[in-house]
């Protein structure tokens, strides 16, 4: 993650400085958000019929030996925009295999009264990465430059690769393959969800979410060099800070364990996590726009940890990779076309003006939120 974070600040502030086009790098976004969308049931079906630590580790030795491509290109001097795309859609494609059977993989070396904490574990890892990744890369960048931050991604694969080869699973506890047919497995995916009224009424809640939010971190470099005035270590900053509020936040719920009213805890956190998007639209301080991202990051922490502890609770771990890949594809399905409009939107209106609208809805959508029964009762 760290390696991830290094490689994704690079490519960003590479992009921008090459194209200067907010379009351009929403179009990056959209070809990594496009086949999670459309490949998300296929992958957790599969996720269910094979071993499951074999494909996470086949995955990260898969996504080392890709990033070597733009690395090389960049050296030769030969990395054109569109060699990042093509890669991007790979790359993302790995990625979507590897999600669905990560989140169905940990209920099975994680008791149930543990997944909370063990969410919280999860969240705790990816919020370190994310506070080093960002206040590393422009040091890191300056000193040994993008296509070395590329190399540097690649290697951390291999070490995930190697951290997970090391997890020891009993024998029992690797799921038998299913004789049914794959066709078959694939809509049961959909089936369960369309049942399960809490599940698909939330589904349907963080879609919409998604769509808002997804734009963020496209936007965040734009106000890093226009508004804040800083290079690209403004932009890690930024980037920082939303990481070091989900750090606290999954530093909360490891230390306090097993929450009973996960619903309400849910619903605040959009809520308040919405009004931190808004206030840092309109912000033009870095210190506050450090501060409310923290908050965002800190509550948007306390929303994850809760549904995913949530999901792996209620869902049969049988099923667990097709259904949180059918989920992935719902939830993020209206995310490329949130990214396309961010570009058209940032060259059209202030980009303060649409994070604070984007804001002002994400906290709109928890309202909404205590209005779903089942939510409100879990």
């Amino acid at each position: 993650m760290i390696g991830d974070n290094l490689y994704y600040l690079a490519l960003m502030w590479w992009v921008l400085e090459k194209t200067g086009s907010t379009a351009i790098m929403a179009t990056v976004a959209i070809c990594s958000a496009v086949p999670s969308v459309i490949l998300g049931p296929i992958a957790g079906t599969y996720a269910d019929r094979v071993n499951r630590k074999r494909l996470l580790i086949s995955m990260d030795f898969g996504r080392a030996i890709l990033i070597f491509f733009p690395a090389i290109l960049l050296l030769l001097g030969h990395l054109e925009v569109w060699h990042i795309f093509i890669i991007a859609v790979f790359l993302s494609t790995m990625t979507t295999f590897f999600s669905p059977t990560l989140s169905a993989f940990i209920p099975r070396i994680v008791e149930t009264e543990n997944l909370t904490r063990a969410n919280s574990l999860t969240q705790f890892t990816f919020s370190i990465s994310g506070i080093l990744g960002p206040a590393l890369a422009g040091v890191i960048l300056a000193l040994i430059g993008t296509a070395e931050v590329m190399f540097l991604n690649a290697l951390s694969f291999l070490v995930s690769a190697v951290a997970i080869l090391l997890i020891f699973v009993k024998k029992e506890q690797i799921l038998a393959r299913e004789k049914k047919r794959f066709l078959h497995e694939l809509k049961e995916g959909f089936v369960y969800i369309k049942k399960e009224h809490v599940i698909f009424s939330m589904v349907l809640l963080f879609s919409v979410l998604n769509f808002f939010i997804g734009p963020l971190g496209i936007y965040m470099p734009v106000v890093a060099k226009k508004i804040l005035n800083m290079g690209a270590e403004g932009f890690g900053f930024l980037a920082s800070s939303v990481s070091v509020g989900m750090l606290l936040g999954s530093l909360f719920l490891g230390i306090v364990g097993n929450i009973k009213s996960k619903g309400i805890v849910i619903i605040l956190g959009i809520f308040l996590g919405g009004w931190g998007v808004a206030l840092f639209g309109i912000s033009s301080h870095l210190w506050s726009s450090l501060f409310l991202l923290g908050l965002a990051g800190f509550s948007f922490s306390l929303v994850n940890i809760l549904v995913m502890s949530v999901f792996q609770t209620l869902i049969p771990n049988q099923i667990q990779g097709r259904v949180f890949g059918t989920i992935g594809t719902l939830a993020q399905g209206l995310r490329p076309i949130s990214l396309a409009l961010a570009g058209v939107l940032a060259d059209l209106f202030k980009v303060q003006h649409v994070i604070f609208a984007s804001g002002v809805l994400i906290a709109l959508g928890g309202i909404y939120g205590f209005f779903i029964k089942g939510l409100r009762k879990l």
